[in-house]
């Protein structure tokens, strides 16, 4: 289903009981809504779903060669809001968890409870982040330059991504299918416009969030298990669960997917209405 909203079309799907409590899905970089199919499939009989194509990957598009964050997380919650009018939960993934994070911290009216998976809440330091907006703009050149398969190949070879190494091959081809599928264009213009370099730090907002929080990561997601341990600490948010994912990376929601729909089912569940 398209939704219009004044900068973007989005490519947005709903499954599952339209009486059942709504669960917002946004993927990761180089993914699409399809990304969540097995996931979403073991969720489907708690929730309603509700998937979009973030901008720059499926068949969500840019009306502009611009995009802000602000912009970004106000069409975002229009177009959930044309799906499912009632306050949902949001789970985001790596860079949709960036999306879900920002869009909540912008107006936490609608967000009912919030679950993170390997998501940034941003650098803090101005040097560094800096420095991973060259990169990001960098690696958008490459990305219009060299093409989709170049990127491919460059971007399944990441250590972060090392423990999909150990999926079944049909699985891997899958992943690997998704990615071919996305238009270089647009990812290039998805790093350009809301990739990590260009997220303010959230951290400060974070802690002052009061309402339901889930961390999670991979066992073999350092990164963002220390990151997620940062943010607990410090953490208002209640209830607060901090997760960590046996036998998956970065993408637990593809390494383990059951297990993942298991954790996101009790914690959201466990959200006093």
């Amino acid at each position: 289903m398209k939704i219009e909203t004044s900068s973007i079309t989005w490519n947005t799907e709903a499954s599952g009981s339209k009486p059942l409590p709504p669960l917002v899905l946004l993927h990761g970089f180089a993914q699409s809504l399809r990304s969540f199919d097995e996931f979403a499939e073991v969720l489907g009989d708690a929730f309603r779903i509700l998937r979009v194509d973030l901008p720059g990957h499926g068949a969500t598009a840019c009306k502009h060669d611009r995009l802000s964050w602000a912009t970004l997380t106000s069409e975002l919650r229009d177009a959930i809001s044309q799906l499912d009018s009632r306050p949902a939960h949001w789970f985001g993934y790596s860079q949709g968890g960036r999306v879900a994070l920002m869009t909540a911290l912008e107006d936490n009216a609608r967000i009912k409870s919030l679950c993170l998976l390997g998501a940034s809440p941003g650098i803090a330091d101005i040097t560094e982040r800096r420095k991973r907006s060259d990169s990001d703009t960098l690696l958008a050149q490459s990305i219009r330059q060299r093409g989709i398969d170049w990127f491919v190949s460059y971007w399944e070879a990441l250590p972060i991504f090392s423990s999909q190494w150990a999926l079944p091959e049909e699985k891997q081809e899958r992943i690997r299918r998704e990615r071919l599928k996305c238009d270089p264009k647009g990812l290039a213009f998805a790093l350009e416009q809301f990739g990590t370099g260009t997220q303010p730090d959230c951290y400060p907002l974070l802690r002052e969030w009061k309402k339901p929080l889930m961390l999670m990561a991979g066992q073999h997601d350092m990164k963002f298990a220390a990151s997620n341990r940062k943010i607990a600490e410090t953490s208002q948010a209640n209830p607060l669960v901090h997760s960590v994912i046996s036998g998956a990376g970065h993408a637990a929601h593809i390494e383990q997917p059951a297990m993942l729909a298991q954790l996101v089912e009790e914690f959201c569940k466990s959200v006093k209405e």
